[in-house]
């Protein structure tokens, strides 16, 4: 168990320098979005699917123009903070700030990658992989704090960023999903779970 401690930490994520965090702490007003699993695609409640945004204020009035985004961009773009858990199967992700704080990071059925209450399972496990050499992630051998990473769902999905055309995207998880890779900003290391 010590050694899980020493493997576990508290980190955000980014995608092309954007932080990552639900869309509904990004976003204001109803956050719907079209499930990456199906082709249609059908709408879905996403308030807390993970995601980032980087469009420009053109890019938001061409979407909301057109029809294509349904919400505006809110005022605070920070980034969630999320501990990740460390055992022999993984990594599991739990939310360390905000208003989803004690949350867990699941995977639906509709494939977002979401915060949830943590309530007849614990949260989805992940193999992080070290995205520069493809090897499995080892905190130990992390000499800054900053990684490029992949993630990889216990069912062998890969988590991808879905283009939320034309302002971003958000993290979706199913078989035919595009691996994507995020930054890994490590904020502590060696983090128990009773003190984080």
């Amino acid at each position: 168990m010590a050694d899980n401690k020493t493997r576990s930490f508290t980190a955000t994520l980014q995608i092309a320098e954007s932080p990552v965090n639900s869309l509904d702490c990004l976003c204001t007003g109803h956050v719907s979005l079209v499930t990456p699993t199906e082709v249609p695609g059908y709408a879905i409640e996403g308030a807390h699917a993970l995601g980032m945004l980087n469009g420009t204020d053109d890019d938001w009035q061409h979407g909301q123009g057109f029809g294509l985004i349904p919400f505006d961009k809110g005022d605070d773009q920070c980034a969630m903070l999320l501990y990740f858990r460390y055992s022999d199967a993984g990594y599991r992700l739990y939310v360390r700030s905000g208003p989803h704080f004690g949350k867990g990071i699941f995977t639906t059925a509709e494939g977002l990658v979401a915060a949830q209450a943590i309530e007849a399972q614990d949260p989805s496990l992940w193999t992080l992989v070290d995205a520069q050499t493809g090897a499995p992630f080892d905190l130990a051998q992390l000499e800054d704090d900053r990684r490029e990473i992949q993630m990889i769902a216990s069912n062998g999905h890969p988590m991808e960023i879905h283009n939320l055309y034309p302002v971003g995207g958000f993290l979706a998880c199913y078989a035919a999903a595009q691996q994507c890779t995020l930054s890994l900003l490590i904020a502590q290391r060696g983090v128990d779970w009773l003190n984080t």
